[in-house]
């Protein structure tokens, strides 16, 4: 999924990749497959604060986020 950095913006909700919600790490930890944006990164390597929709925040690389328009 290719992002530009500027295009997040808190409030904004994003499609998170499933290989990311099915990793060993995040599985089972309350996450969902459309999250709000909490922060703007600052650049293209800053990772993004989300919060699922069951209020879980979680900070993840911007490559596995897809801006719903």
């Amino acid at each position: 999924m290719e992002n530009n950095f500027e295009n997040f913006k808190v409030g904004g909700k994003v499609n998170v990749s499933q290989c990311y919600l099915d990793d060993e790490v995040s599985m089972n930890t309350d996450t969902s497959p459309v999250a709000t944006i909490n922060s703007e990164p600052s650049d293209s390597e800053e990772l993004v604060c989300i919060i699922y929709e069951s209020g879980t925040m979680d900070f993840v690389p911007q490559d596995i986020l897809e801006i719903i328009e």
